[in-house]
Protein backbone atom coordinates (compact mmCIF):
# COMPACT_ATOMS: atom_id res chain seq x y z
CA UNK A 1 0.00 0.00 0.00
CA UNK A 2 1.64 3.21 -1.18
CA UNK A 3 2.66 5.62 2.07
CA UNK A 4 0.57 8.31 2.54
CA UNK A 5 3.75 10.66 4.78
CA UNK A 6 3.80 13.99 3.07
CA UNK A 7 6.60 14.28 0.84
CA UNK A 8 6.80 17.00 -1.21
CA UNK A 9 7.93 17.59 -5.04
CA UNK A 10 8.39 21.69 -5.10
CA UNK A 11 8.70 22.28 -8.75
CA UNK A 12 9.36 25.19 -11.21
CA UNK A 13 7.35 23.46 -14.73
CA UNK A 14 9.43 26.06 -17.28
CA UNK A 15 7.50 27.74 -19.35
CA UNK A 16 6.08 27.43 -23.44
CA UNK A 17 6.37 29.84 -26.15
CA UNK A 18 9.02 32.13 -24.07
CA UNK A 19 11.96 32.86 -26.41
CA UNK A 20 15.02 30.62 -25.57
CA UNK A 21 17.30 34.05 -25.92
CA UNK A 22 15.84 35.27 -23.22
CA UNK A 23 17.65 35.04 -19.48
CA UNK A 24 16.72 32.49 -17.13
CA UNK A 25 16.78 33.22 -13.52
CA UNK A 26 19.64 31.19 -12.16
CA UNK A 27 18.44 29.66 -9.11
CA UNK A 28 14.76 30.76 -8.34
CA UNK A 29 14.93 31.77 -4.65
CA UNK A 30 11.37 32.27 -3.93
CA UNK A 31 10.80 28.89 -4.98
CA UNK A 32 13.86 27.90 -2.16
CA UNK A 33 12.47 30.13 0.32
CA UNK A 34 9.60 27.99 0.52
CA UNK A 35 11.54 24.36 0.06
CA UNK A 36 13.08 25.94 3.25
CA UNK A 37 10.31 26.62 5.22
CA UNK A 38 8.39 23.23 4.52
CA UNK A 39 11.56 20.62 4.70
CA UNK A 40 11.37 21.84 8.49
CA UNK A 41 8.32 19.64 8.93
CA UNK A 42 8.68 17.45 5.65
CA UNK A 43 11.22 15.58 2.89
CA UNK A 44 11.08 18.53 -0.17
CA UNK A 45 12.52 18.09 -3.45
CA UNK A 46 13.82 21.22 -5.37
CA UNK A 47 13.19 20.69 -9.01
CA UNK A 48 13.26 23.51 -12.08
CA UNK A 49 12.45 22.17 -15.54
CA UNK A 50 13.32 24.88 -17.25
CA UNK A 51 17.13 23.85 -16.71
CA UNK A 52 16.22 19.95 -16.07
CA UNK A 53 14.27 19.99 -19.47
CA UNK A 54 14.17 23.67 -21.32
CA UNK A 55 11.83 25.89 -22.86
CA UNK A 56 10.10 24.17 -25.99
CA UNK A 57 8.99 26.25 -28.33
CA UNK A 58 6.84 24.43 -30.55
CA UNK A 59 4.50 21.38 -30.77
CA UNK A 60 7.39 19.17 -31.43
CA UNK A 61 9.54 20.50 -28.80
CA UNK A 62 6.47 20.51 -26.12
CA UNK A 63 6.40 16.44 -27.00
CA UNK A 64 9.86 16.30 -26.16
CA UNK A 65 9.05 17.96 -23.41
CA UNK A 66 6.26 15.90 -22.24
CA UNK A 67 8.21 12.35 -22.52
CA UNK A 68 11.39 14.11 -19.90
CA UNK A 69 8.49 14.87 -18.02
CA UNK A 70 7.05 11.80 -17.49
CA UNK A 71 10.72 10.21 -17.31
CA UNK A 72 11.22 12.17 -14.31
CA UNK A 73 7.89 11.68 -12.62
CA UNK A 74 8.11 7.95 -12.97
CA UNK A 75 9.24 6.05 -10.20
CA UNK A 76 8.60 9.27 -8.03
CA UNK A 77 8.76 9.05 -4.35
CA UNK A 78 6.84 11.79 -3.66
CA UNK A 79 3.17 12.31 -2.91
CA UNK A 80 2.35 16.06 -3.37
CA UNK A 81 3.07 17.84 -6.30
CA UNK A 82 3.76 21.30 -5.95
CA UNK A 83 4.36 23.62 -8.78
CA UNK A 84 5.18 27.40 -9.30
CA UNK A 85 3.33 29.00 -11.55
CA UNK A 86 5.42 32.01 -10.88
CA UNK A 87 4.16 34.18 -13.74
CA UNK A 88 1.46 33.54 -16.32
CA UNK A 89 4.27 32.64 -18.74
CA UNK A 90 4.08 29.38 -16.72
CA UNK A 91 0.27 28.31 -17.40
CA UNK A 92 0.20 26.21 -20.12
CA UNK A 93 3.56 24.40 -18.72
CA UNK A 94 1.61 24.02 -15.33
CA UNK A 95 -1.35 22.54 -16.66
CA UNK A 96 1.28 20.12 -18.83
CA UNK A 97 2.88 18.55 -16.06
CA UNK A 98 -0.40 18.18 -14.05
CA UNK A 99 -1.61 16.04 -16.71
CA UNK A 100 1.14 14.12 -16.66
CA UNK A 101 1.29 13.87 -12.79
CA UNK A 102 -2.46 13.00 -12.75
CA UNK A 103 -1.86 10.14 -15.33
CA UNK A 104 0.54 8.75 -13.35
CA UNK A 105 -0.83 8.84 -9.83
CA UNK A 106 -4.38 9.38 -9.87
CA UNK A 107 -4.43 9.27 -6.00
CA UNK A 108 -1.55 12.10 -4.99
CA UNK A 109 -1.60 15.72 -4.15
CA UNK A 110 -1.26 18.74 -6.98
CA UNK A 111 -0.90 21.83 -5.41
CA UNK A 112 -0.37 25.14 -7.54
CA UNK A 113 0.61 28.71 -6.34
CA UNK A 114 2.43 31.90 -7.59
CA UNK A 115 1.27 34.94 -9.08
CA UNK A 116 -0.58 33.55 -11.58
CA UNK A 117 -2.39 31.21 -9.41
CA UNK A 118 -3.33 34.29 -7.22
CA UNK A 119 -4.39 36.54 -10.53
CA UNK A 120 -6.63 34.06 -12.00
CA UNK A 121 -7.38 31.08 -9.68
CA UNK A 122 -10.51 29.96 -11.92
CA UNK A 123 -8.50 29.02 -14.54
CA UNK A 124 -7.18 26.33 -12.94
CA UNK A 125 -10.84 24.73 -11.69
CA UNK A 126 -11.24 21.49 -14.90
CA UNK A 127 -14.06 19.48 -15.06
CA UNK A 128 -12.02 16.70 -14.19
CA UNK A 129 -11.09 18.36 -11.11
CA UNK A 130 -7.24 18.06 -12.33
CA UNK A 131 -5.72 20.28 -9.39
CA UNK A 132 -6.37 19.75 -5.87
CA UNK A 133 -5.53 22.80 -4.35
CA UNK A 134 -4.72 26.60 -5.92
CA UNK A 135 -2.95 28.87 -3.25
CA UNK A 136 -3.79 32.77 -3.73
CA UNK A 137 -0.60 34.49 -1.93
CA UNK A 138 2.01 33.09 0.06
CA UNK A 139 2.31 29.55 0.01
CA UNK A 140 4.56 28.37 3.35
CA UNK A 141 1.53 27.90 6.10
CA UNK A 142 -1.27 27.13 3.26
CA UNK A 143 0.72 24.27 1.93
CA UNK A 144 1.98 22.89 5.15
CA UNK A 145 -1.37 23.10 6.25
CA UNK A 146 -2.25 20.96 2.96
CA UNK A 147 0.07 18.45 3.60
CA UNK A 148 -0.49 18.08 7.33
CA UNK A 149 -3.65 16.80 6.53
CA UNK A 150 -2.86 14.92 3.60
CA UNK A 151 -2.13 11.51 5.37
CA UNK A 152 -5.68 11.25 6.77
CA UNK A 153 -7.49 13.41 4.16
CA UNK A 154 -6.27 12.19 0.78
CA UNK A 155 -7.78 14.11 -2.23
CA UNK A 156 -10.13 16.63 -1.71
CA UNK A 157 -13.67 15.63 -3.59
CA UNK A 158 -12.94 18.93 -5.92
CA UNK A 159 -10.46 21.87 -6.60
CA UNK A 160 -10.36 24.06 -3.74
CA UNK A 161 -9.17 27.44 -3.52
CA UNK A 162 -7.40 28.58 -0.71
CA UNK A 163 -6.58 32.01 0.41
CA UNK A 164 -3.59 31.71 2.27
CA UNK A 165 -2.23 33.40 5.22
CA UNK A 166 0.12 35.49 5.24
CA UNK A 167 4.09 34.77 6.29
CA UNK A 168 4.82 36.88 9.94
CA UNK A 169 8.51 38.09 10.76
CA UNK A 170 8.30 35.69 13.58
CA UNK A 171 7.88 32.52 10.72
CA UNK A 172 10.50 33.80 8.23
CA UNK A 173 13.51 31.07 7.71
CA UNK A 174 16.67 30.82 6.39
CA UNK A 175 17.71 29.77 3.05
CA UNK A 176 18.65 26.23 3.47
CA UNK A 177 21.28 26.11 0.51
CA UNK A 178 21.81 21.95 0.91
CA UNK A 179 18.49 21.46 -0.42
CA UNK A 180 19.90 23.17 -4.09
CA UNK A 181 23.62 21.33 -3.82
CA UNK A 182 22.60 18.74 -6.40
CA UNK A 183 20.94 21.90 -8.32
CA UNK A 184 23.81 23.86 -8.24
CA UNK A 185 26.51 21.30 -8.92
CA UNK A 186 24.60 20.48 -11.96
CA UNK A 187 23.98 23.10 -13.38
CA UNK A 188 27.01 25.75 -11.94
CA UNK A 189 29.69 23.87 -10.93
CA UNK A 190 31.64 27.12 -11.36
CA UNK A 191 28.91 28.71 -9.24
CA UNK A 192 26.11 31.41 -10.58
CA UNK A 193 27.10 34.83 -11.76
CA UNK A 194 24.01 36.16 -9.51
CA UNK A 195 21.89 35.43 -7.00
CA UNK A 196 18.53 36.78 -5.89
CA UNK A 197 18.14 37.18 -2.35
CA UNK A 198 14.55 38.30 -0.82
CA UNK A 199 14.98 40.45 2.62
CA UNK A 200 11.37 41.76 2.97
CA UNK A 201 7.88 40.84 1.76
CA UNK A 202 4.86 43.10 1.12
CA UNK A 203 4.86 46.71 -0.82
CA UNK A 204 2.73 49.34 0.98
CA UNK A 205 1.97 50.38 -3.17
CA UNK A 206 -0.50 49.78 -5.49
CA UNK A 207 1.39 50.32 -9.03
CA UNK A 208 -1.39 49.94 -11.69
CA UNK A 209 1.57 47.36 -13.29
CA UNK A 210 2.47 45.31 -10.54
CA UNK A 211 1.21 41.91 -9.61
CA UNK A 212 2.38 42.62 -5.79
CA UNK A 213 -0.67 43.83 -4.30
CA UNK A 214 -2.50 40.20 -4.81
CA UNK A 215 0.31 39.13 -1.94
CA UNK A 216 -0.04 40.89 1.90
CA UNK A 217 0.87 44.58 1.63
CA UNK A 218 2.22 44.95 5.12
CA UNK A 219 6.21 45.19 4.75
CA UNK A 220 7.64 42.27 6.51
CA UNK A 221 11.88 41.75 6.91
CA UNK A 222 14.12 39.79 8.45
CA UNK A 223 16.31 41.26 11.14
CA UNK A 224 19.14 43.35 9.51
CA UNK A 225 21.72 41.04 11.06
CA UNK A 226 19.82 37.76 9.98
CA UNK A 227 19.68 39.81 6.52
CA UNK A 228 23.05 40.56 6.24
CA UNK A 229 23.77 36.79 7.65
CA UNK A 230 22.06 35.38 4.33
CA UNK A 231 23.74 37.24 2.21
CA UNK A 232 27.24 36.71 3.88
CA UNK A 233 26.39 33.03 3.96
CA UNK A 234 25.14 33.09 0.28
CA UNK A 235 28.21 34.90 -1.25
CA UNK A 236 30.59 32.81 0.89
CA UNK A 237 29.04 29.73 -0.13
CA UNK A 238 28.59 30.37 -4.21
CA UNK A 239 30.56 33.40 -4.62
CA UNK A 240 28.70 35.16 -7.66
CA UNK A 241 29.88 37.73 -9.06
CA UNK A 242 26.80 39.77 -7.92
CA UNK A 243 24.32 39.52 -5.20
CA UNK A 244 20.46 41.47 -5.93
CA UNK A 245 18.31 41.99 -3.49
CA UNK A 246 15.25 41.14 -5.01
CA UNK A 247 12.33 42.89 -2.22
CA UNK A 248 8.93 44.24 -3.67
CA UNK A 249 10.20 47.13 -1.49
CA UNK A 250 13.73 47.65 0.18
CA UNK A 251 14.67 49.24 3.12
CA UNK A 252 11.15 51.09 3.46
CA UNK A 253 11.82 51.40 7.52
CA UNK A 254 14.83 54.18 8.05
CA UNK A 255 16.24 52.14 11.05
CA UNK A 256 15.96 48.70 9.60
CA UNK A 257 17.68 50.20 6.16
CA UNK A 258 20.72 52.49 7.97
CA UNK A 259 21.26 49.09 10.43
CA UNK A 260 21.58 46.80 7.30
CA UNK A 261 23.64 49.25 4.92
CA UNK A 262 26.13 49.87 8.03
CA UNK A 263 26.92 46.10 8.23
CA UNK A 264 27.36 46.16 4.32
CA UNK A 265 29.78 49.00 4.70
CA UNK A 266 31.88 47.86 7.21
CA UNK A 267 32.37 44.37 5.51
CA UNK A 268 32.82 46.05 2.27
CA UNK A 269 31.50 42.23 0.30
CA UNK A 270 33.33 41.13 -2.55
CA UNK A 271 30.61 40.66 -4.44
CA UNK A 272 28.69 43.88 -6.44
CA UNK A 273 25.45 44.53 -4.12
CA UNK A 274 22.38 45.28 -6.31
CA UNK A 275 19.74 47.09 -4.60
CA UNK A 276 16.17 48.60 -6.46
CA UNK A 277 14.51 50.93 -4.14
CA UNK A 278 12.71 54.30 -4.43
CA UNK A 279 14.16 57.98 -4.25
CA UNK A 280 11.81 58.52 -1.39
CA UNK A 281 13.89 56.35 0.69
CA UNK A 282 17.46 57.50 0.22
CA UNK A 283 18.84 60.16 2.06
CA UNK A 284 22.13 61.76 2.94
CA UNK A 285 23.75 59.10 5.57
CA UNK A 286 22.79 55.79 2.85
CA UNK A 287 24.46 57.98 -0.03
CA UNK A 288 27.35 58.02 1.65
CA UNK A 289 27.08 54.02 3.12
CA UNK A 290 26.47 53.15 -0.77
CA UNK A 291 30.14 54.61 -1.28
CA UNK A 292 32.00 52.24 0.92
CA UNK A 293 31.01 48.83 -1.14
CA UNK A 294 30.70 47.95 -4.79
CA UNK A 295 26.45 48.35 -5.36
CA UNK A 296 24.44 49.55 -8.33
CA UNK A 297 21.19 51.11 -6.92
CA UNK A 298 18.35 50.50 -8.73
CA UNK A 299 15.17 53.18 -9.00
CA UNK A 300 11.55 52.02 -10.48
CA UNK A 301 11.17 55.47 -11.91
CA UNK A 302 8.90 54.24 -14.71
CA UNK A 303 8.30 57.59 -16.27
CA UNK A 304 9.15 61.07 -16.60
CA UNK A 305 5.91 61.97 -17.13
CA UNK A 306 4.29 63.64 -14.21
CA UNK A 307 0.48 62.67 -16.25
CA UNK A 308 1.76 58.89 -16.41
CA UNK A 309 3.12 58.74 -12.82
CA UNK A 310 -0.27 59.69 -11.49
CA UNK A 311 -2.04 56.97 -14.44
CA UNK A 312 0.39 54.49 -13.14
CA UNK A 313 -0.33 55.05 -9.38
CA UNK A 314 3.65 55.26 -8.65
CA UNK A 315 3.17 58.53 -6.61
CA UNK A 316 1.00 61.12 -6.10
CA UNK A 317 3.16 63.84 -5.62
CA UNK A 318 4.86 63.16 -9.11
CA UNK A 319 6.66 66.78 -9.33
CA UNK A 320 7.89 65.84 -6.08
CA UNK A 321 9.00 62.12 -6.99
CA UNK A 322 10.69 63.59 -10.07
CA UNK A 323 12.39 66.21 -8.05
CA UNK A 324 13.66 63.68 -5.54
CA UNK A 325 14.87 61.46 -7.82
CA UNK A 326 17.41 64.06 -9.38
CA UNK A 327 18.58 65.03 -6.31
CA UNK A 328 19.14 61.70 -5.46
CA UNK A 329 20.88 60.51 -8.73
CA UNK A 330 23.22 63.49 -8.62
CA UNK A 331 24.00 63.14 -5.35
CA UNK A 332 24.73 59.70 -6.18
CA UNK A 333 26.97 60.63 -9.07
CA UNK A 334 28.86 63.07 -7.16
CA UNK A 335 30.11 60.10 -4.50
CA UNK A 336 30.93 57.33 -7.74
CA UNK A 337 27.71 55.76 -7.19
CA UNK A 338 26.72 53.73 -10.06
CA UNK A 339 23.06 54.26 -10.15
CA UNK A 340 19.79 53.31 -12.83
CA UNK A 341 16.37 54.76 -13.35
CA UNK A 342 13.85 51.79 -14.78
CA UNK A 343 11.60 52.85 -17.23
CA UNK A 344 7.66 51.47 -18.89
CA UNK A 345 7.19 52.72 -22.19
CA UNK A 346 3.52 52.19 -23.65
CA UNK A 347 2.26 51.60 -20.40
CA UNK A 348 -1.86 52.31 -21.81
CA UNK A 349 -2.92 55.99 -21.68
CA UNK A 350 0.98 56.89 -22.76
CA UNK A 351 0.92 59.72 -25.34
CA UNK A 352 2.92 61.38 -27.62
CA UNK A 353 2.93 64.80 -24.92
CA UNK A 354 3.76 61.61 -22.23
CA UNK A 355 6.89 60.47 -24.23
CA UNK A 356 8.05 63.64 -24.97
CA UNK A 357 7.40 64.54 -21.26
CA UNK A 358 10.01 61.52 -20.46
CA UNK A 359 12.53 62.19 -23.25
CA UNK A 360 12.54 65.53 -22.34
CA UNK A 361 13.67 64.91 -18.51
CA UNK A 362 15.95 62.46 -19.91
CA UNK A 363 17.93 64.82 -22.20
CA UNK A 364 18.21 67.01 -19.17
CA UNK A 365 19.45 64.67 -17.51
CA UNK A 366 22.12 63.61 -19.91
CA UNK A 367 23.58 67.14 -20.22
CA UNK A 368 25.43 65.89 -16.45
CA UNK A 369 28.63 65.16 -17.89
CA UNK A 370 29.76 63.65 -14.71
CA UNK A 371 27.09 61.11 -14.29
CA UNK A 372 26.80 57.85 -13.13
CA UNK A 373 23.04 57.34 -13.92
CA UNK A 374 22.12 54.71 -16.62
CA UNK A 375 18.63 54.25 -17.99
CA UNK A 376 16.97 51.21 -18.57
CA UNK A 377 14.14 51.06 -21.09
CA UNK A 378 11.20 47.90 -21.39
CA UNK A 379 8.06 48.56 -23.06
CA UNK A 380 4.78 47.47 -20.93
CA UNK A 381 4.15 43.82 -20.73
CA UNK A 382 0.64 43.03 -19.67
CA UNK A 383 -0.11 40.55 -16.75
CA UNK A 384 -3.05 39.45 -15.18
CA UNK A 385 -3.88 40.72 -11.62
CA UNK A 386 -2.63 43.66 -11.67
CA UNK A 387 -4.86 47.06 -11.30
CA UNK A 388 -4.53 47.74 -14.89
CA UNK A 389 -5.85 44.49 -16.00
CA UNK A 390 -8.72 44.88 -13.57
CA UNK A 391 -10.05 48.14 -14.69
CA UNK A 392 -8.97 47.66 -18.96
CA UNK A 393 -12.57 49.37 -20.00
CA UNK A 394 -11.19 52.36 -18.09
CA UNK A 395 -8.42 52.46 -20.38
CA UNK A 396 -10.16 51.51 -23.36
CA UNK A 397 -12.43 54.44 -22.86
CA UNK A 398 -10.21 57.51 -21.59
CA UNK A 399 -7.68 56.91 -23.84
CA UNK A 400 -8.12 54.48 -26.58
CA UNK A 401 -5.88 51.79 -25.51
CA UNK A 402 -6.42 48.28 -27.13
CA UNK A 403 -5.87 45.30 -25.74
CA UNK A 404 -5.05 42.70 -28.81
CA UNK A 405 -4.10 39.89 -26.97
CA UNK A 406 -5.83 39.86 -23.54
CA UNK A 407 -5.16 36.46 -22.54
CA UNK A 408 -2.07 35.36 -24.51
CA UNK A 409 -0.52 33.35 -22.13
CA UNK A 410 -3.53 30.85 -23.12
CA UNK A 411 -1.94 31.05 -26.56
CA UNK A 412 0.62 28.86 -28.81
CA UNK A 413 2.76 31.72 -29.84
CA UNK A 414 5.71 34.10 -29.01
CA UNK A 415 4.09 34.84 -25.33
CA UNK A 416 6.96 37.39 -24.64
CA UNK A 417 5.69 39.49 -27.93
CA UNK A 418 2.34 38.79 -27.21
CA UNK A 419 2.12 40.45 -23.86
CA UNK A 420 3.41 43.59 -25.46
CA UNK A 421 0.87 43.32 -28.26
CA UNK A 422 -1.75 46.20 -27.16
CA UNK A 423 -2.46 50.40 -28.08
CA UNK A 424 -1.12 52.31 -25.40
CA UNK A 425 -3.69 54.86 -26.82
CA UNK A 426 -5.47 56.67 -30.10
CA UNK A 427 -2.85 58.94 -29.92
CA UNK A 428 -0.33 56.54 -30.73
CA UNK A 429 -2.50 54.03 -32.73
CA UNK A 430 -1.47 50.80 -34.48
CA UNK A 431 0.99 52.82 -37.18
CA UNK A 432 2.90 54.58 -34.04
CA UNK A 433 2.83 51.66 -31.93
CA UNK A 434 6.39 51.13 -30.40
CA UNK A 435 7.17 54.93 -30.63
Amino acid sequence: MESKAPSIYLVYPSCFYYPAWMEKVEMKTSQLLLASFLSRYYPVEYADFEYAIGRPNSVVQIKRFERKVRDLFENCRHNILAISCWTSLSYQATLTISRIWRELYPDRLIVVGGYHASARPDEFLTENNLIDYVICGEGELALKEIADAFATAGRPPATTVIKAPSVREDNFVGYNWDIVDRFMSEYFPNGPGNIYLYLSRGCPFGCSFCMEPLKDRKWRAYTPESAFKEMETAIARFKPYGVAFADACFGMRPGWRKEFLRLLADSKPRAWIVIETRPEYIDDEDIELFAQFKTEIQFGVESCSPGMLLLMKKTRQPDKFLERFREVSHKLSARGVLHRANLIFNHPGETRKTLEETYGFIDRELENRNSYLMWAAHGYMHFPGCELDSNKAYYEKNFGSRFLRPEWWKENDDQYYASMQFIPSSDLGEENRGL
